[in-house]
């Protein structure tokens, strides 16, 4: 999964050529000054693995109520490593969990101590993703060809009327393109899908899971809008009405430049459709169009989370640096539908070239429920603009994270 585009591509190589930089000129620019964002290598071998499950995208984190961490991939490779390669007879799926037990505020689970699991071998014998698409799209898009598959967008658990727990994971509904796509970024998105699990505090391997189609997700070509790329659940100590989710949508306007929407409901009946609303700067319409930019610069994932810095319960933002930039960002508020802070770089992902190979950072994500008082956890993933790149070299495309101290967000 990748939140980019080919059209960026050519931007970033039309902005080079307008002002002349060359590799030479960016090497004698002064040394940039240090971020706060330090690496977290502790974390980092927790997701080094050399068997099943061995790498992925995507990294949301959710907390499930009895101490359990349940992790959120998209794009994951299942097979073996072999002489740092992932090897002959590895599959990439579209999509996997990760069950890890409960451990101290900050501490690394023990490695091999995370349960992964993905889709039941097909007729081929070969494994398939978690959760494949059960429903057929709104409606037929001539642009798009082919199989369609999910990818996985947040989620969040929720107390539903009649009593237990229900599960929400929110899917991002994908197919390939008839035209223009060009090898790893050949996808689109075809719309939105809610995954409903009604027991989940059972072993992942007897969830029962139903699928629902979200009509507000849409795509509308120069006004597309993807839902549930992040979410907030107000309970009662942080910002907002209590008993809300609130639900962070990307509006992928004409040009580059991504806007965050906002969506709420009552997060006790969050997975019925018609209770969503959408902040249009002045209250709350019933129409998903009517949603307004709350922040802009934005890519098609992030978080918003809460944190507790100098006596007051702050909503932070975390995401990637658009249009391949190198940084990992992060924005702050007071309120679900802001104002947002303008954002902060708080860590430079390096490395980022291999020979002849371009590669390029994305999926920039927070981890508060795992981050050691003080500080806040982030992941952020290393992947390449080519394929064999990816695929002869296991130490990327996998999580990677940091720790940003607090007061270096809020100071």
């Amino acid at each position: 999964m990748t939140p980019s585009r080919p059209l960026e591509v050519l931007v970033m190589a039309a902005l080079l050529a307008l002002t002349g930089r060359t590799a030479l000129q960016a090497e004698e620019k002064p040394a940039r000054p240090q971020l706060p964002g330090k690496a977290a290598p502790e974390w980092d071998r927790i997701f080094a693995r050399k068997k099943g499950w061995t790498g992925a995208d995507g990294c949301y984190s959710v907390e499930l109520g009895d101490g359990r961490t349940l992790w959120l991939y998209s794009d994951t490779w299942v097979g073996t490593v072999a002489k740092g390669k992932h090897a002959e007879g590895s599959r990439l799926v579209n999509n996997s969990i990760g069950i890890q037990p409960a451990t101290p505020a900050g501490k690394p689970p023990k490695h091999g101590s995370l349960e992964f699991f993905w889709g039941k071998p097909g007729e081929d014998g070969r494994p398939r993703a978690w959760i494949e698409p059960e429903l057929p799209l709104k409606a037929d898009d001539p642009q798009a060809t082919g199989k369609s598959w999910y990818w996985l967008l947040d989620g969040c658990m929720i107390s539903p009327p009649g009593g237990g727990k229900k599960l929400l994971v929110f899917l991002m509904h994908m197919g390939r393109k008839k035209e223009g796509g060009d090898g790893v970024f050949n996808f689109r998105m075809l719309g939105g899908a809610l995954a409903v699990i009604s027991n989940p505090l059972d072993a992942p391997s007897q969830w029962k899971i139903t699928q629902a189609v979200n009509p507000h997700s849409r795509r509308k070509g120069s006004d597309d809008i993807s839902w549930a790329t992040a979410l907030y659940h107000s309970e009662g100590e942080g910002p907002g009405e209590t008993g809300t989710l609130y639900i962070y949508g990307i509006r992928d306007v004409k040009g580059l430049n991504k806007q965050v929407v906002l969506a709420r409901a009552p997060a006790a009946r969050a997975d019925d459709f018609s209770t969503w609303r959408f902040f249009n700067g002045k209250g709350w319409s019933r129409k998903s169009s009517d949603s307004i930019k709350i922040t802009d610069q934005a890519v098609n994932e992030h978080t918003v989370e809460t944190v507790s810095y100098g006596g007051r319960t702050h909503l932070v933002l975390v995401e990637s640096q658009p249009v391949f930039g190198r940084h990992v960002l992060v924005r702050t508020a007071t309120n679900p539908e802001g104002p947002w802070s303008e954002f902060r770089k708080v860590f430079l992902v390096t490395n980022l070239e291999k020979g002849e190979h371009k590669r390029f950072t994305y999926a920039g994500k927070g981890h508060a429920h795992l981050s050691a008082p003080g500080e806040l956890l982030i992941s952020y993933v290393i992947n390449s603009h080519n394929f064999w790149d990816m695929v002869g070299d296991a130490s990327i495309y996998r999580p990677r994270f940091i720790r940003v101290p607090l007061d270096s967000i809020f100071d």
